[in-house]
């Protein structure tokens, strides 16, 4: 019988489809839809009755998602595979390594092999892709939600526990992460946060002449939303979606920042900055006796990137700063 051994390992890719050499770095995954897809075979109706007779095989690119509690270690890969933007920093003496990941243009984005533990074998994916991309906190963990489109998919021999290279540093719990909405600190009002990142990857795209899988996987439209589940106590998330005091404004809601930190401790620490964002709504609605909790949707636009960021990042709608012990993020 299989005993239950589920994994996801991430490695670069040389080139788009072909796994780099060297070994992977595995997490200890919560959840994963990623998975062969359905519906590959070509149907050919014809009219010699009321049922195809023949059949061909089709386009093929899995998809699907990687769930898990994600650390100051390995995080930083899955944000350059999303974003795109890089520049490394190594730290002098006792000093963490810096690794500044931001979201730029390049319609290419880079692309990974992610190998899945299923019990009884291991679902090795080539030509991932993150077509998006989720960090939440609520009342547990931090969860990172990766998805992925990929290339193709094989099989290959399950590893066990031992042979894994999981990450030392701990997976990070929602106490250890902040928020600050212009330059404010506002943690102790926000119940709990989401972060979307959408790289309006589609799979369609890569499809040529030639050849069953997608030759390529690019993101043409990127959307960074976020979603701030808040105590209703004071007026100020409304009034900045009004834009005014005490109703709309012909000028639109107020631009504001925020940035989202996380403390690793001893392991590191993430900031994720947006300098530009509007609300997209913010509402509260009551029920009986129980607390009023409101929900505050916004966008990031490009805005003006921070002091010191790279030549390469003038502007930006996500900017990361990450520290930590590795010295790359490959």
């Amino acid at each position: 019988m299989a005993n239950i051994l589920r994994y996801a390992g991430f490695i670069k890719e040389s080139q788009y489809g072909v796994r780099a050499a060297g070994d992977p770095f595995h997490v200890d995954i919560a959840s994963a839809t990623l998975d062969a897809p359905s519906d590959t075979n070509l149907i050919y109706g014809g009219g010699l009755g009321k049922s195809a007779r023949t059949y061909r095989p089709g386009y093929y690119a899995p998809a699907g998602n990687v769930v898990y509690a994600f650390d100051v270690e390995t995080i930083g890969f899955i944000l350059k595979c999303a974003l795109g933007g890089y520049q490394f920093t190594a730290g002098t003496g006792t000093d963490l390594n810096e690794h500044i990941i931001w979201a730029n243009e390049n319609i290419t984005l880079p692309s990974f092999a992610c190998d899945l533990g299923k019990d009884v074998f291991e679902h090795r994916f080539m030509g991932c892709v993150v077509s998006s991309l989720e960090i939440s906190a609520s009342n547990e963990f931090c969860q990172a939600t990766v998805g992925i489109q990929a290339q193709k998919d094989a099989k290959a021999p399950l590893l066990s526990a031992a042979d894994l290279s999981l990450p030392d540093a701990y997976p990070l719990a929602f106490h250890e992460m902040t928020a600050k909405i212009a330059t404010v600190d506002v943690s102790a009002k926000i119940k709990d946060l989401t972060l979307s990142i959408d790289n309006g990857v589609s799979a369609d795209k890569g499809r040529t002449l030639g050849s069953r899988y997608p030759r390529r996987m690019p993101g043409y439209e990127r959307t960074v939303t976020y979603t701030l589940n808040m105590l209703f106590d004071d007026l100020t998330e409304l009034e900045r979606f009004w834009g005014g005091a005490s109703g709309p404004a012909l000028t639109g809601s107020t631009e504001t920042s925020l940035e989202i930190l996380l403390d690793g401790g001893d392991y590191g620490s993430l900031s994720m900055f947006m300098p530009k964002t509007v609300y997209t709504s913010v509402q509260q609605q009551p029920s009986g006796r129980d607390e009023i909790v409101q929900v505050v949707n916004g966008r990031a636009f490009i805005g003006e990137a921070p002091l010191g960021a790279p030549v390469d990042c003038t502007e930006t709608e996500l900017y990361c700063v990450l520290e930590n012990n590795e010295e790359t993020l490959a």
